[in-house]
């Protein structure tokens, strides 16, 4: 039985783990992989100190659910090295090589599509399939735009719930945890709506300012400085970064790491809406008592679904200010959809998106399993059109109306 015979067999009721680790390169990590489609499954591959087991399977599972969301025929995955880049910084290219070489079968026949994630580029994952001798296709891995889509769809969803709350985000204060490359486009994006920001946080700190911060400026010292721009910007009130969750704002945004908001601080969020920027960054048990104090909190794999939907739509071919438009207008009333659905049943939000995406994922699966003429010549022309062999502007007409069916749920 080869590993992906394996992983078939083993993913029907549960993700996953595999543990890929080779004692002389010092290498410990893992993927999760939580459903198959059409016989491969993507997912970003995260490089840090403390990433573990559990984390990669839930991240797996919102893998999972973003895709089947915006009705794209792909499997949910999440990889993970430890890594410590202060630490380790020479051996971050020998780590990715020893990853590779353990689960070389599944890239080699790109059952195991990588991606980039925190603490990895484009390049570096570029890089690791080059070490094992894998060609990247000419078009695969090339975005760089990943944290702006990602904050268009939190913003989008940030807006689809202020319309259903009569919340006017020209008048609302606006907290971000966690002010990378996702969070500082959140800024920016929440700014040019009028919002106030006043409160960002980084690994180093939180600043605080109930006026509202200078976006502009923060992002410049962002840029410079990283996560430790909290000790280098001048003016705001410097916070621990736990009680940047309880300001008493309009709308947090978590961008952080998973887990961040749990049971013991979710009765003390005074927020009235939630847009979640990170992959699982609240417990369920606290996601719930959040809905109970009606708290609408739109799920990570909603809210942050940009970046997989634009990285998708930017390569085939779609320009970003496109991709913009389609975000705030056609993802938009996805969210709003889903927001009345919930409040009309009574329903648990994150209960009916779960539901919408299963009944998605049931007939994308479905239907890439039907070996027809048609899904054959769509897989060859992929390929071409991968391999650059096709040019964009013939597929471009086409890909537009392949996502506006997609996203409204017409598989």
């Amino acid at each position: 039985m080869t590993r992906l015979e394996t992983l078939v067999k083993n993913t029907i009721d549960a993700p996953t783990v595999l543990e890929v680790s080779d004692g002389k390169a010092g290498l410990t990590g893992w993927l999760a992989v939580d459903s198959i489609v059409d016989g491969h499954f993507c997912g970003g591959l995260r490089m840090l100190p403390d990433v573990s087991a559990p984390e990669l399977a839930e991240l797996a599972r919102a893998m999972t659910l973003k895709h089947a969301f915006l009705g794209l025929p792909h499997g949910g995955a999440k990889a993970g090295i430890l890594y410590d880049e202060s630490r380790q910084e020479s051996g971050k290219a020998k780590f990715l090589t020893a990853f590779a070489k353990n689960i070389e079968d599944l890239l080699r026949r790109r059952v195991y599509l990588p991606g980039s994630d925190m603490g990895t580029t484009a390049e570096d994952i570029r890089g690791m399939m080059g070490s094992i001798g894998v060609r990247v296709p000419g078009r695969a891995l090339r975005g760089g735009r990943s944290g702006w889509y990602t904050s268009l769809t939190i913003v989008a969803s940030a807006k689809a719930a202020a319309e259903h709350l009569g919340l006017d985000l020209a008048q609302a204060a606006v907290a971000i945890e966690g002010f990378g490359a996702v969070g500082s486009a959140v800024a920016e994006g929440f700014s040019r709506l009028g919002s106030r920001v006043v409160a960002i946080s980084t690994y180093n700190g939180a600043l605080y300012a109930p006026q509202g911060l200078n976006v502009d400026g923060l992002i410049r010292c962002y840029q410079q400085h990283g996560s430790k721009l909290v000790d280098f910007f001048d003016g705001p009130k410097k916070i621990q970064r736990e009680e940047l969750l309880e300001l008493d704002v309009d709308v947090l945004v978590p961008c952080a790491r998973h887990h961040t908001i749990h049971a013991g601080n979710a009765p003390k969020i005074k927020a009235r809406l939630m847009s979640c920027g990170a992959n699982a960054p609240i417990t369920k048990e606290a996601e719930e008592l959040l809905w109970q104090r009606g708290i609408l909190c739109i799920p990570d794999f909603v809210a942050n679904s940009g970046g997989v939907l634009g990285g998708t739509m930017e390569f085939a071919g779609i320009r970003p200010d496109t991709i913009a438009g389609f975000v705030d207008k056609g993802f938009s009333r996805q969210v709003s959809a889903l927001i009345g659905k919930a409040t009309e049943g009574s329903h648990y939000i994150r209960d009916q998106a779960e539901r919408v995406a299963a009944d998605r994922g049931r007939r994308i699966k479905s239907a890439s399993e039907t070996r027809s003429l048609r899904n054959r010549a769509f897989a060859l022309g992929l390929d071409l059109y991968r391999n650059r062999m096709i040019p964009s502007a013939l597929v471009r007409p086409l890909a537009w109306k392949y996502f506006q069916k997609r996203i409204e749920g017409g598989i």
